[in-house]
């Protein structure tokens, strides 16, 4: 494997890494980057990955079938201590319970990655770099994980995806 080569599976590496830690902390690394949520009812829910930094509009189909944008007086969103973004609406128009196309909500989200996820990739893609099979062989050879202080770096990154 040339330099070249090489260059080209550790920037692979970082890409991946950047996503797992993403999916791991339910965050986005990449500021200001649209993102789509849907939801099948009117209940107040979770907007869970982001950070969020706005919410740009909130669209659904009516009983009819027509595409609509919800008026910004009719929903309004809410950041708890823990990070979880919640919106909740007020006065909705009626979708049918059965309605195939989901409620639409779409917003901005993203942050500069902290120290702490910086380190965690750092050492995911050392750690995938060393271990380039999804199986090891070899005798007393046990299959290799993400190391545990990858976790570590992450939980208190994380933001959750639920509220009581």
């Amino acid at each position: 494997m040339d330099h070249d080569d090489e260059d080209t599976t550790i920037g692979a590496l970082m890409d991946a890494a950047v996503l797992f830690c993403g999916d791991r902390t339910n965050r986005h690394f990449t500021a200001n980057t649209e993102a789509i949520f849907y939801l099948n009812n009117w209940r107040a829910a979770a907007l869970a990955f982001g950070p969020v930094g706005n919410v740009q509009n909130v669209k659904y189909y009516d009983v009819n079938g027509t595409l609509q944008t919800l008026d910004t007086s009719l929903w309004y969103v809410e950041k708890r201590p823990d990070g979880v973004w919640r919106i909740f609406f007020h006065n909705v128009p009626d979708v049918e319970d059965y309605n195939a196309q989901p409620i639409e909500i779409t917003c901005r989200v993203g942050a500069t990655a902290s120290p702490n996820i910086k380190h965690a990739i750092r050492m995911i893609v050392a750690h995938w770099y060393e271990n380039r099979r999804a199986v090891v062989v070899g005798a007393g050879v046990g299959a290799a994980n993400v190391p545990m202080a990858v976790d570590s770096l992450l939980n208190p990154e994380r933001i959750e995806t639920s509220w009581q």
